[in-house]
């Protein structure tokens, strides 16, 4: 049994000896029958929250408001959540199947590992095919984000979309406006990193999703075109986002868009920064003073989006060339210079100004376009002679 079923069962058994069933659930069963990597374990219980509150001796009451804890269980957390009812009566596994948003995840097991199928869900799962549960624009106006997820879902597990959920995703396509951008953003970055991208895209297209989704509207051009690319290649979220903005062609205003995203300044700034540097690389080339100013991890990055975006250019820097050009630099940043400020100051007999990092910057290309070596005597008598103060 994988650790996490191990550690997951021991939950269970927890909550079933203080008289409640508990079951495994969700994602977790869905990529247990396809032998995909677990990485999360959610767990469904007969029990109160507040009770199972009480059963263990660390939990996280994160949206217990709606029936669900984080119960920390042996360095694993599970996401432990009541029975979800529609009715007064006494909630049980199968109505609360019958809640869920896709047959392929509306499944269960016990903690033996044995699967939980009263609606014969699983012929989906072998079918290759997303279903909403009973009735799809129910599930859809209960949550219009299921509208998204069933496209990421698409794209994640290369399955296809039965022709009653798309109608039902057609119909309520509009309710997707209401949705907090930062889950629609989650689920778009899902998608878009997952191994079958371009049938998620296909579907974000044929449903008319895009307009409803303010971060996507008039993006379908861009989304065609990564659509034709290996993003497998890129590793971060920041390359990813550079990447689809950069064959974005109706984008111009890059930070007011990320903004937009709700996402971190950091986040932003690396973005903004990356797609500077892919402008400046499509001008001038590659240089010492882009790596020098960069550094190497953006450099790294900048590699990897150009061999995404253009994987048969000649001129291509591969990770091994980047990593020598880098290390081949004279300086590495401003602190490896032999001189600063200071000695600036001393030697042109100025009060401190603007003319510094001025003259700062002129050292550092010069050194690293080996004008002058990194001597501090060199370096001043090179601006002795070049500059008239």
């Amino acid at each position: 049994m994988e650790p996490l079923f191990y550690v997951g069962s021991k939950v269970i058994q927890t909550i079933e000896q203080k008289g409640y069933e508990a079951y495994f659930v969700g994602g977790a069963v869905r990529d247990f029958l396809l032998q995909r990597t677990i990485n999360d374990i959610d767990i469904a219980t007969s029990a109160p929250v507040e009770l199972v509150e009480q059963f263990f001796d660390v939990t996280v009451p994160v949206g217990k408001e709606h029936g669900t804890i984080i119960v920390l269980f042996e360095d694993h957390s599970f996401e432990v959540t009541t029975f979800r009812t529609s009715s007064s009566n006494y909630p049980s596994l199968e109505e609360d199947l019958l809640k869920r948003d896709f047959t392929i995840n509306a499944m269960a097991m016990n903690g033996k590992m044995e699967l939980i199928d009263p609606f014969s869900f699983r012929k989906d799962l072998e079918n290759k095919r997303i279903r909403a549960v009973a009735n799809g624009m129910e599930r859809f106006i209960e949550d219009p984000l299921r509208i998204l997820r069933a496209c990421r879902f698409s794209s994640q597990l290369n399955f296809m979309i039965e022709a009653e959920t798309i109608e039902a995703m057609k119909s309520c396509r509009s309710l997707i406006e209401g949705v907090a951008i930062e889950r629609t953003v989650v689920e778009f970055e899902k998608l878009i990193r997952a191994s079958s991208f371009s049938r998620g895209v296909e579907y974000l297209l044929s449903t008319g999703l895009l307009p409803h989704i303010s971060f996507l509207e008039n993006k379908e051009e861009a989304l065609n075109t990564l659509a034709t690319l290996n993003l497998d290649a890129l590793i971060s979220l920041e390359e990813v986002w550079a990447a689809f903005l950069y064959v974005d062609n109706s984008e111009r205003d890059y930070l007011s868009f990320l903004k937009e995203l709700k996402k971190s300044k950091q986040f932003v700034h690396q973005v903004v920064r990356l797609l500077e540097a892919l402008k400046r690389i499509e001008i001038y080339g590659w240089s010492k003073l882009l790596l020098y100013s960069y550094g190497l991890e953006s450099s790294l990055k900048l590699g990897r989006i150009l061999s995404v975006l253009n994987p048969r250019d000649l001129h291509l820097l591969t990770e091994q060339k980047i990593y020598s050009m880098y290390n081949h630099l004279p300086i590495k940043s401003r602190r490896d210079l032999n001189v600063n400020g200071k000695i600036l100051v001393r030697l042109f007999q100025k009060i401190q100004g603007p003319w510094i990092e001025k003259l700062l910057i002129e050292v550092e290309e010069a050194v690293l376009e080996q004008k002058i070596q990194n001597d501090q005597n060199e370096i001043l008598a090179w601006l002795m002679k070049e500059r008239d103060f």
